[in-house]
């Protein structure tokens, strides 16, 4: 299991005889391998597609929905570190991915990945550096909130996902980015 460039999730079952391989293809991939050692853990494995080994030593594993990736991420060792992708240590041109405390409504302390603080124009002329946008990774895909990173001069528009910050940075041109409603709040 594992996040590919665009943060989209995927995860298969890889039958006995394949394990050592997809075990060996997952690493190579930077992808997590978890072996169906319990009742619950074979449950989800049968929900999920078969994956392939190829000679190269990598796999085919194909998309899931995120809330079964989720499930099944709830029993990786608490040593991965979410998104299952090892995250890289922040430089001049990332944001960092570190934990972040907030206050919530009841006054405790809440963890998780830092999100960029946006401008939220309401003008397509409006957006600028540090703005938030909506993106998709291509049609079918869904629209996620994405944060305007750079401006080129030819129009094109560098974005960084806000959820998922370890993610590369990427582009797209203004006829293929969205507004958020005004009175949208997270």
């Amino acid at each position: 299991m594992g996040l590919d460039d665009g943060g989209k999730a995927h995860a298969s079952w890889f039958g006995e005889a394949e394990t050592d391989l997809a075990e060996k293809a997952a690493g190579m991939m930077g992808m997590a391998a978890l072996r169906a050692s319990t009742d619950e853990l074979r449950d989800l494995a049968g929900k999920l597609p078969q994956g392939r080994v190829f000679s190269s030593g990598k796999a085919f594993v194909p998309f899931v929905k995120a809330t079964m990736f989720d499930k099944i991420a709830e029993h990786l060792p608490r040593s991965y570190v979410w998104p299952i992708r090892p995250v890289k240590p922040a430089t001049n041109d990332r944001l960092p991915t570190g934990k972040t405390k907030k206050a919530s409504g009841t006054g405790a302390p809440e963890s998780g990945p830092r999100r960029p603080e946006a401008l939220r124009p309401t003008d397509w002329d409006k957006i600028e550096p540090g703005s938030l946008v909506l993106a998709t990774e291509g049609t079918y895909q869904g629209w996620f909130e994405a944060q305007v990173v750079k401006i080129s001069p030819e129009g094109v528009y560098t974005l960084r996902w806000r959820d998922w910050l370890d993610v590369p940075v990427f582009t797209r041109r203004l006829i293929h980015i969205a507004l958020l409603h005004p009175e949208h709040t997270d």
